[in-house]
């Protein structure tokens, strides 16, 4: 894929990820360490998706007659100011918990009204029959931004402190205005037409196209689903998982995550090498990686052997990224690129509220039903997910190419 444009996306985008990852360690400890409560440590992650679902709803109003790509590279300089002033101002803002937490609301918003707008952009830079391919390379390079930022962050912030890791997120900030820049630059004259448009209107309008949008109903409804069970992998489950049923150490956690994210790396890979099969067989793509991610996830929380745990792990991988990949590529090629940001919008909204609601229904059946039973429910869910998808191949008004 010769695509300049997308390359310097791709390093945009990276940039920006791993900025994300550091940043987020870097508060986090540092909440835990001053404050030494987990509950306000806790509050970190809480604000920030709770932030950013306010400002998924109010994203289309900030598209208002301007240009996408303007908007997106203005939300991403007001970010890097926001980091590089935080970077200057470390020791006042943190002497302040609730200044700190406040500023944090601020960043949140910039990154929830940004995110939809970075989601929004490889179908208009990517040709069509090449947005498998682009949207796994994506995929590989944020699974090896996830194993190493969260890997080496804390060890950087325990051994130097704060201040080099802030200074890394502001220099990748920066470096990704730029590649982003060069990216979208000839975007600039493309304008979100709204005019005379009601607000109410324009916060309804990607969600009427999420409901409209046979496909793209389809593909939500498989997201929410997979979503609710994904809440199977939250650390503290997969800990008990590894006491309870392995009956193995803390370190064992860590082999755990780094083989699941290993395998996503290789599944990525995969995709890669499969990337016309997958772009011409989306449906079916999305029915067998779920399908056969339900039956991994199935073995893995009925298995006590922990070699076999690691293996099913990495196995998953693959199943995941051609699950993911493709449902991605069905989303983006199934409606008018002009009005991905609005839908998907709303679908981040969607997400995040069952996300959030998910985790509490998790919890309770692994402190009630066991831990074996967590992931036999998310293996049914997987499955149901999977089903769904042979709905949508058999659905007549969809423009897939099955």
């Amino acid at each position: 894929m010769e695509n300049y444009r997308f390359y310097s996306f791709w390093i945009a985008q990276t940039s920006i990820s791993l900025a994300d990852v550091v940043y987020i360690m870097v508060i986090t400890t540092y909440i835990y360490q001053k404050t030494e409560s987990i509950l306000f440590a806790s509050l970190f992650p809480f604000l920030k998706a709770v932030t950013r679902l306010i400002a998924g709803l109010s994203a289309p109003l900030i598209l208002q007659n301007t240009s996408m790509a303007n908007v997106l590279v203005n939300l991403q300089i007001t970010k890097a100011i926001l980091i590089t002033l935080l970077l200057l101002g470390f020791t006042f803002l943190t002497s302040h918990i609730y200044i700190l937490l406040t500023y944090i609301l601020i960043l949140s918003f910039v990154e929830g009204w940004g995110s939809p707008l970075l989601n929004s952009i490889v179908p208009k830079i990517v040709l069509k029959e090449e947005l498998v391919k682009a949207n796994s390379l994506l995929s590989i390079s944020n699974q090896a931004v996830q194993i190493g930022g969260y890997t080496l962050t804390g060890f950087i912030v325990v051994k130097i402190g704060y201040t080099p890791p802030l200074l890394i997120t502001a220099v990748l900030l920066w470096v990704s205005i730029v590649c982003l820049y060069i990216a979208i630059r000839s975007l600039y004259n493309q304008l979100t037409e709204n005019q005379g448009t009601s607000k109410s209107i324009l916060m309804k309008e990607g969600w009427i196209h999420l409901w409209n949008n046979a496909t793209l109903r389809f593909v939500t409804l498989m997201d929410v689903i997979e979503g609710i069970a994904g809440q199977i992998w939250v650390g503290a489950i997969t800990l008990v998982y590894v006491k309870e049923i392995l009956h193995k150490g803390e370190q064992w956690w860590g082999y755990i995550n780094a083989s699941y994210y290993i395998g996503t790396i290789v599944g990525g890979i995969i995709t890669i090498y499969l990337a016309k099969k997958i772009q011409k067989n989306l449906v079916l793509s999305m029915a067998a990686g779920s399908f056969l991610f339900s039956v991994l996830t199935l073995l893995y929380g009925l298995s006590s052997m922990p070699l076999l745990s690691l293996i099913l792990c990495i196995a998953m991988g693959p199943a995941y990224q051609i699950r993911d990949v493709a449902q991605q590529t069905a989303f983006q090629t199934n409606i008018d690129v002009s009005l991905l940001p609005k839908v998907y919008a709303s679908r981040d909204v969607l997400l995040s509220t069952v996300s959030s609601i998910s985790i509490f229904i998790v919890g309770v059946i692994a402190e009630y039903l066991g831990i074996r039973v967590v992931y036999m429910f998310g293996a049914a869910l997987i499955c149901i997910s999977a089903g769904v998808s042979f709905v949508l191949f058999k659905t007549k008004n969809t423009n897939l190419q099955c």
